[in-house]
This record gives C-alpha cells, structure tokens and sequence, in this order.
C-alpha cells in the first residue's frame, strides 16, 4: 500500500492501494498519524467532491450552460440569428433589459467568440452592429435540440412540480 500527497502542503488526501483503489484498512502515515477506516473514508467521499467540481466547472454541460446561461444571452443570440443588428435596435427587442445588463451581456458573448462588433459600412455616421460568428451560428443545432427536448418533456417537468408540491404542502 502507498501514501500519495495530493496536494500542495503535502497533505494526505487520499489512500491508494497497489490496484489503485482506496484502502479501507487501517494505516499508519510516514508522520505516524494513524488513520481509521472512516478517516480513510471522509478523506476520498472529500477528494472525490473537489475532483468532480474541479471537472464539473470546467467541462461538459456544465460550461455549455455557463456559456448561454444569463437572463438575456439566448434571447439576443436568436435575434442576432435573423442578421446583423444595431445596440438600439437590440434593446428594444429585449424589453425590460437594462443598458449595463445588455452591455455586460454583448461583452461576455463577444468574448466568448459567439458575436463580433463591428462598424456598418451601409451607414454614413459610426454605427455598431452585432453579429453572429461561425461559433455563434454553430449553437442553432444544440439549442434546437434543446427546444425540441422542452416541447417533448416540459410538461412532465410541471406535472413533477405539481405532484411535489402537492405532496410537501398536503
């Protein structure tokens, strides 16, 4: 059996046997603390949450969610769809959206290559318009399967919403 530090302080986090897995027997560490099966426990149940964070924040749904996930950003995604729009003309589509918000919003999906700004060479004065990147193009597809999944199931979602709220309040 080996005692790998995990992390930077040199800390026991986790107790590995020769297959790899996590020892549930007791051992003495090279400090002579001996720790118990529990420790032994509370000590991988503690690693396996940090790891699955660590992953979850980076990677998967998790970061496709973040990446389309303010109030505002879906909406302003699927009027950019339809072409180039001005700031003007997207906030008066997105009615109730403040200017700081919509702002934050174009930044954040301009940063994150979903839109491009850029001068309207059709007008005379300096004019912004916003528009769709091949990347902010290339989400139609999943967005579409995400309308097609909502049309298919959101009615089983409220009928467990009402089935759950009856049961807690009744």
């Amino acid at each position: 059996m080996t005692i790998k530090p995990l992390d930077q302080k040199g800390q026991f986090n986790t107790f590995i046997d020769d297959d790899q897995s996590v020892s549930r027997a007791s051992f003495q560490s090279e400090c002579g603390h001996k720790y118990s099966d529990t420790e032994v426990a509370h000590e991988h149940r503690d690693l396996t949450k940090r790891l699955f964070a660590m992953i979850s924040e980076q990677e998967g749904p998790y970061a496709f969610v973040r990446l389309i996930g303010g109030r505002w950003t879906l909406k302003m995604l699927g009027e950019l769809a339809a072409g180039g729009r001005r700031y003007q003309d997207i906030y008066t589509i997105l009615d109730g959206v403040s200017h700081k918000v919509l702002t934050e919003t174009l930044r954040s999906a301009e940063r994150d290559g979903l839109i491009i700004r850029r001068l309207d060479s059709e007008r005379t004065d300096t004019t912004t318009l916003y528009e769709l990147t091949d990347l902010g193009r290339s989400l139609s597809e999943p967005l579409a399967m995400i309308d097609r999944w909502v049309g298919t199931n959101w009615h089983l979602v409220e009928a467990a919403r009402q089935s759950w709220t009856a049961r807690v309040d009744g």
